[in-house]
């Protein structure tokens, strides 16, 4: 190990300072909450009710110590101890290493993948350091209209920047593991030609000077596995989207500053935005097939997590690197899209479980794993917390002598809970304040924000707004967990990335049991007292709203409608970065055109007909996996002259044979000829 992966002599302090003040916090605030129920004698209820609470004011103390140390990491110190970093010379040597920037896409709108991958290129040409990195999209589209309007896209785009020879567009025709299949796909057929590989997601965009000093710092730190340069959300305009952005331009640096301060070289991996060592990524991050069926067997769906604990364990540090900034991506548009993407990342963190114990991990690895499922499973422990919470208030209210709760030294310490109570809102928003503190002391931060009064208004609006939704989501990912539990497999689908309306009866539809159970919850606490239907409005509000609330933050005219009056604004709109702004303008002046049918296009149209065909023979292997007798059904339609539309299977299978192609090309021809 290099003597640069760590830092030794500040490592332990950093850890202990987080972990054990977390740890004292819960402790002291369990003890509080055994004595506020312990006062009345303690019922099965309450049993449960204090299990629950202690791990749900862990999960806040661990957030808040963690925002702590991201806040003083801040304002103290401004790398991390441990990498070494370029020095002014080194800065502007040439790079003496090769790095692939690869981005996997999966039926995606091809207008802005590669928008945002033209602007990342032409933002490394201006680097001047073009020459040590390539450019591959991996897709593994099952659109044949995706596929065919890819080609098209990766074409023009290599005639608009030159970049034959330096862009590369691969389809995969099996999809087997996913994203984390694709990128073990390329590591196989071209990984080994370099040195690191920058992963990107589908909506993802990179300033080309981070690349240029990810790369570097790979070359300085050679027993660095992983550098992570976390994205921030950018470029929607719905209010949903507006809400993300600023709360992840606010709050979120702070966060995850201090999850880098006191994680340093056992840092987590989020799979995009990243760089890598290809070779050692290639020897020790190969993935398992968990045994088993789905949800919990089978590939695994979350491999960020698995790909950086099998890194570490083979002796190479993985690092979360905030200050590198220049690393974007786009948030989901609405409340269900963002759900319905949750629903994948839960059943891939749940599998993480049984991984806890493997051979060999190091112990934080294994502590990224349980905070990758307590993400999650806070939800459920938060709702559960709350049914038991009732099931305790009813069983008081029902089952215990009126008369002895009126004795001295037996009754309900109602100070003392909402001091409990306040100790953990303020833990809870505490990352809030600390990132408007930073927002408000930094040069020119507020006014590029709107404005320090605009600034807080928004801090204020979206804490109630995100305050209000939090219980939709509670029910979302319990749902998710549960469902996990009794074995719903969750389906692989495109993410909805573009901004659209939501009609109210989705709404409806989706949010009819979690208004249910807002009711139901509300007429529960009302059995007990006016008091606890009081104490539980925050959440039963939430939930009866939980329609409009989704429906209308949907909204871009919203969104809009905010920007206008200087709320929730960011940096990034008021002032966008030229890689942004340049993704941006491409996405206006290159308009994409929509293919409604990609085997009618090839066909007809010369340009797309010999670019796919060249495509085809560059892998020709491909008509190895053409389903027998769907070619042989699409071969009748083409070739017999039938006038019966080819289904989706029978389009991918026509356009994966190039005798078919140029057969049923030949005949057009010959027919428009006579």
């Amino acid at each position: 190990m290099d003597s640069h992966s760590f830092s030794p002599e500040s490592t332990g302090l950093r850890r202990a300072g987080v972990l054990g003040l977390a740890a004292a916090s819960t402790v002291a605030g369990t003890r509080e909450m055994q004595r506020l129920l312990s006062a009345q004698g303690t019922s099965a209820p309450e049993v449960l009710l204090l299990v629950f609470f202690a791990l749900c004011f862990g999960w806040i103390a661990l957030s808040f110590w963690t925002a702590v140390a991201g806040f003083l990491q801040s304002v103290f110190g401004e790398r991390l101890p441990g990498p070494r970093y370029p020095t002014v010379d080194e800065e502007g040597v040439p790079l003496r290493t090769r790095t692939s920037v690869v981005m996997p896409i999966h039926n995606e709108d091809p207008a802005a993948v590669f928008a945002n991958l033209q602007a990342t290129y032409e933002s490394v040409a201006a680097t001047g350091y073009l020459d040590a990195f390539d450019f591959y999209v991996l897709s593994d589209s099952t659109r044949a209209e995706a596929w065919v309007a890819e080609e098209l896209a990766w074409s023009d785009l290599c005639r608009r920047v030159g970049g034959q020879g330096r862009i590369f567009y691969r389809r995969r025709t099996d999809n087997t593991g996913k994203k984390a299949g694709n990128l073990g796909d390329f590591c196989e057929r071209w990984g080994r030609r370099y040195d690191f590989t920058v992963v990107l997601d589908a909506d993802s965009l990179m300033d080309g000077r981070t690349l240029v000093k990810m790369a570097r710092l790979m070359e300085l730190n050679p027993r660095t596995g992983i550098i992570q340069a976390p994205p921030l959300c950018v470029g929607r305009t719905t209010l949903y989207a507006r809400l993300q952005q600023f709360a992840g331009r606010v709050y979120g640096p702070v966060v995850a500053t201090g999850a880098a301060a006191w994680q340093l070289g056992e840092s987590n991996y989020w799979g995009h935005n990243a760089i890598i060592r290809t070779e050692a990524f290639i020897n020790h991050c190969g993935l398992p097939v968990l045994p088993g069926k789905q949800p919990f067997g089978g590939h695994i769906l979350s491999h960020d997590f698995v790909e950086a604990a099998l890194m570490r364990r083979a002796g190479y540090t993985v690092w979360l690197m905030p200050e590198l900034g220049g690393s974007y991506e786009q948030p989901p548009p609405n409340l269900l899209a963002y759900a319905q993407r949750d629903r994948r990342w839960c059943q891939g963190n749940l599998q993480h479980l049984s991984l806890v114990l493997a051979g060999g991990l190091h112990p934080l690895s294994r502590a990224h794993f349980l905070m990758g499922v307590m993400s999650y499973v806070a939800s459920p422990l938060w709702l559960l917390f709350l049914l038991a919470g009732l099931a305790a208030a009813l069983h008081d209210r029902f089952f215990l002598d009126v008369h002895l709760l009126e004795q001295p030294g037996l009754a309900y310490d109602a100070p003392g809970a909402l001091r409990l109570f306040a100790i953990s809102m303020g833990m809870l928003f505490t990352p809030k304040v600390l990132g408007l503190t930073l927002a408000l002391t930094r040069k020119g931060e507020a006014a590029r924000m709107g404005g320090r009064l605009k600034l807080v208004l928004s801090v204020l609006a979206e804490s109630v707004l995100a305050s209000l939704l939090a219980p939709v989501m509670m029910l979302f990912q319990s749902h998710f967990v549960f469902g996990t539990l009794l074995g719903y497999r969750v389906n692989w689908s495109s993410q909805q990335r573009e901004d659209a309306d939501l009609p109210w009866s989705e709404g409806l539809r989706r949010h009819a049991v979690h208004m249910a159970v807002g009711a139901g919850l509300f007429g529960a606490a009302l059995l007990v007292s006016p008091g606890l239907a009081a104490w539980l409005a925050p959440v039963v509000v939430g939930l009866l709203l939980a329609v409009p609330l989704t429906v209308l933050t949907a909204r871009a005219s919203l969104g809009t409608w905010a920007a206008r009056k200087g709320l929730f604004l960011i940096p990034e709109e008021t002032e966008p970065p030229g890689v942004l702004e340049r993704a941006q303008g491409i996405t206006e002046e290159f308009a994409v055109e929509p293919v409604p049918d990609a085997v009618e296009r090839v066909l007809t149209d010369a340009k797309a007909h010999a670019l796919h065909m060249a495509l085809l023979e560059s892998q020709p292997g491909l008509s190895l996996d053409t389903p027998p007798a769907a070619l042989e059904s699409a071969r009748r339609k083409l070739l017999g002259g039938l006038a019966e539309p080819l289904s989706a299977q029978e389009k991918v299978a026509a356009l994966l044979d190039a005798g078919t192609l140029a057969e049923a090309r030949e005949q057009r021809l010959t027919r428009s000829v006579s």
